[in-house]
This record gives C-alpha cells, structure tokens and sequence, in this order.
C-alpha cells in the first residue's frame, strides 16, 4: 500500500511538473498562395507547379514567428508588427519573387539597422542613413529608434 501511494505521489508531481512548463512550438505548414497568412506567421518558401492548389498553382510554406527573434521570409510575406528587415538577398527558395529577407523582432531592442523598405514599428523614429550593400534592390539603410 505504502509503494502504491509513493508510486501515485511521484507520476502525480511528474504530470504536474509537466504541464506547469509549457513548451513554445515553433510550428510550419504549407498553404496554397491564394489562402491568407495568419497574423505572426511569414512565408518562408514558395513553390511553382503545385497541383494541390488549384487557381494559384504555388504552395507557400509559413511558419509561425511566436518566440523568435530572427527569421527569413520571401520578400512578398506580411512581415509581423515589431519586426523589421535587417537585409536581404537573392534567393531560389522563393518563387516569383527571387529574394529573402532577413527580419528581426525589435520588441526587446531600442536602435536596429534597417533597410530602407522595412516597415518602421510604431513610435520608432529614423535617425540617420548610410550607403549599404545588405539589401537587395536599395544601397541605403537607415538607423532607427525608439522614440
């Protein structure tokens, strides 16, 4: 009896344990390009030629940005409130457009080096620019901070 009760007591606390300390999941999917993006995902990867999606005929991979601080989206994916592009490049993992951006989450950060066609998050403010090769189609970049 004591052993039953010791046994119960320990899986108990193990189960209890278990789910005080949730687990972030970093999750992906693939849709087709004519269906929405979730508010927080990007589309990291595209693809020409589906045949699972009929009347775009390209499937995106999206990925949920919840709990990063860096990701690489193709440049045609809505980019996350509080993120910013950091730099981009050219790219064969994004079909129809040829470019992946670098993106970083600047909720925890007060300056970041952007590129000229990144969004700016609310109450940042630009504070300077300077000639760059870090983003593709633009040579200038600009410092941004938190007002």
């Amino acid at each position: 009896m004591t052993f039953a009760l010791l046994l119960l007591g320990v899986l108990t606390g193990a189960t209890a344990q278990a789910q005080a300390t949730p687990q972030q999941v970093t999750a992906s999917r693939t849709i087709c390009s004519n269906e929405p993006v979730p508010t927080g995902w990007i589309v990291s990867a595209s693809y020409s030629g589906s045949r699972t999606c009929a009347g775009s005929g390209v499937d995106y991979t999206i990925r949920n940005t919840a709990g990063l601080t860096t990701a690489w989206p193709c440049s045609f994916s809505p980019i996350p409130t509080g993120w910013v592009v950091t730099s981009g490049r050219s790219s064969t993992t994004c079909a129809g457009s040829g470019v992946e951006y670098t993106i970083e989450n600047v909720t925890n950060k007060t300056s970041a080096v952007v590129c000229s066609y990144s969004p700016r998050p609310a109450g940042w403010v630009i504070t300077g620019s300077s000639s760059s090769n870090a983003c593709v189609g633009t040579s200038l970049v600009y410092y941004i901070s938190k007002s």
